[in-house]
């Protein structure tokens, strides 16, 4: 991947990040932390990490008086949606707006990197990296499994081996 070295507006960057605002959370169990000033894989303007964030909820809780009586599991799952969810609708705006993205996935060397970096509380973690900018190259979709190979109505199929290598295919 290969990006511009345009800066996108405050303006592209308010509408990327509400539009991850607008997914279908179950408890907004997320923040999102920009650089624009460390040098983002693939000459990239813009690195987003985003986070899985229980300690708002906490805090939201706290000044409320209530208790969270849901097991830390379930927080997690939730958490790991609501990241999720964020990102792919922050992709899909980039994307609109004609910006091209990456995932990069984080490792536990750079999890600590990050938790300093941003000086996160606890409860608070990062999850995955992704870089936007204006892409500076065509860069062809890559190839996906076989809409057979993806969808299963009914019941998960026994898949043979013709079917599994016609996917790898």
């Amino acid at each position: 991947r290969k990006y511009e070295k345009d800066q996108p507006t405050d303006e592209v960057v308010e509408m990327v990040v509400r539009a991850g605002q607008q997914a279908p959370f179950a408890s907004q169990l997320y923040s999102i932390l920009l650089t624009r000033k460390k040098k983002a894989p693939f000459g990239a303007p813009l690195w987003f990490t985003i986070c899985m964030d229980l300690h708002k909820l906490e805090r939201f809780m706290k000044i409320r008086g209530w208790e969270v009586v849901t097991n830390d599991i379930t927080m997690l799952l939730l958490g790991l949606q609501d990241a999720a969810y964020a990102a792919e609708n922050m992709v899909i705006a980039a994307e609109s707006l004609g910006m091209g993205s990456c995932y990069l996935g984080l490792w536990p060397r750079r999890i600590t990197q990050i938790v300093k970096q941003y000086k996160l509380p606890k409860r608070v973690l990062p999850l995955v990296d992704l870089v936007m900018g204006y892409p500076a190259e065509e860069f062809p979709p890559r190839p996906r499994y076989p809409l057979a190979f993806t969808l299963f109505e009914d019941q998960y199929p026994d898949l043979g081996d013709e079917q599994v290598a016609e996917a790898m295919k």
